[in-house]
């Protein structure tokens, strides 16, 4: 059995997240053709690293939120190794017309832990039973039945994302 443990992120963590971040872009949207190459890799590693050392460093507390940053809570799921193989983000009043003031903004994890209980350790971490929102790409059947199985449902609201090309459903609970 695939072991891990989750616990809020800490700087150091962000080169992981931003692996994970990658990799899962990568298997999430790339190879089954939902997005493409160039639209995810455009998002370079090192400008991944930089935004989640600056989110961690938010996270943590060591400095307040820059100009063009928000408050977010930032976990991780490390296996036993110590390498994040999954995160999750969340903020308050990220979006001023959001239905919910908390927003779940990422909940990415590595392929190989689908289905080993790191994602619902994650979603529980980071929201607990609390009311919020997220988007989700509108053709990722997986993670809306992984929301919908933890109170989300769909409000009948869209959005286009410009850089990638993609629409996105919003689920609430």
């Amino acid at each position: 059995m695939t072991r891990f443990i989750v616990r809020d992120a800490t700087v150091a963590d962000a080169p992981g997240v931003a692996q994970a971040h990658w990799d899962s872009h990568q298997t999430t949207y790339v190879e089954p053709g939902l997005v493409r190459r160039d639209r995810v890799e455009g998002w370079s590693m090192r400008n991944r690293v930089l935004v989640w050392t600056a989110n961690a460093a938010i996270s943590e507390g060591i400095y307040p939120p820059p100009d063009g940053f928000h408050r977010m809570s930032l976990h991780v799921a490390v296996d036993d190794d110590g390498r994040v193989v999954g995160f999750a983000c969340t903020s308050i009043d990220a979006e001023p017309d959001g239905p919910r003031p908390l927003q779940l903004e990422a909940l990415y994890l590595l392929e190989e832990f689908h289905g080993t209980g790191a994602g619902q350790a994650l979603l529980d971490a980071a929201l607990g039973d609390r009311p919020a929102y997220l988007w989700a790409l509108d053709v990722n059947p997986r993670a809306h039945a992984f929301y919908r199985r933890n109170g989300f449902e769909l409000d009948g609201t869209t959005k286009f994302d410009d850089d990638w090309q993609i629409t996105e459903v919003r689920f609430v609970r």
